[in-house]
């Protein structure tokens, strides 16, 4: 009995019964090129864009919290430190032509208010709008360099890889692994 049904499941086994389809999806794996199913959520240039606009932004929607963390942060440094070199230069600006009270009495004792012109030179001025000018190139650049992040970082978005650092008592390792 059992090398009957041996026999007919290896004559039937050949071929397809009615009730059953052929399957349409290919078990191959193609690694040749980029795989049309995975695509990024952003397409590079609207990564560019919205990087360029607000640095981070790209990085967060791309899944790289880390680098979109530390972009928004160094904005945010920036900012401030923008906005304290802009009241610095309103300060100088005061200053300069300003004069402060240096004594309060004459020789003789009496009460009199004796005034001086501020020990600030007007270089001062010049060099507190350049601290703003430079912070201003800060932003500018950080908006750059988040920009072309974003726009890498979509062109890479399904290649996985790894980096690690090591410490040993004697040297630094930085290893790299990618995975094709």
């Amino acid at each position: 009995m059992r090398a009957v049904s041996l026999a007919c499941a290896l004559l039937l086994g050949s071929q397809p019964l009615l009730g059953q389809r052929p399957d349409t999806v290919s078990t191959a794996i193609d690694t040749s090129g980029p795989k049309p199913e995975l695509r990024p959520p952003l397409s590079p240039r609207r990564a560019f864009l919205y990087s360029l606009l607000v640095p981070g932004y790209a990085q967060s929607v791309l899944g790289r919290t880390r680098a979109g963390t530390v972009e928004i942060a160094f904005e945010a440094f920036a900012l401030v430190m923008l906005r304290q070199s802009a009241a610095d230069v309103r300060e100088a600006r005061r200053d300069v032509v300003d004069s402060i009270p240096v004594s309060f009495v004459d020789a003789n004792g009496a009460a009199k208010i004796t005034y001086e012109r501020t020990p600030f030179p007007k270089s001062l001025l010049k060099s507190r709008r350049s601290h703003l000018e430079d912070w201003i190139a800060v932003l500018i650049a950080n908006h750059l360099f988040s920009a072309a992040d974003g726009y890498v970082a979509s062109l890479l978005w399904d290649l996985p890889s790894e980096m690690a650092l090591r410490a040993t008592p004697h040297s630094a390792e930085l290893a790299f692994r990618v995975y094709w």
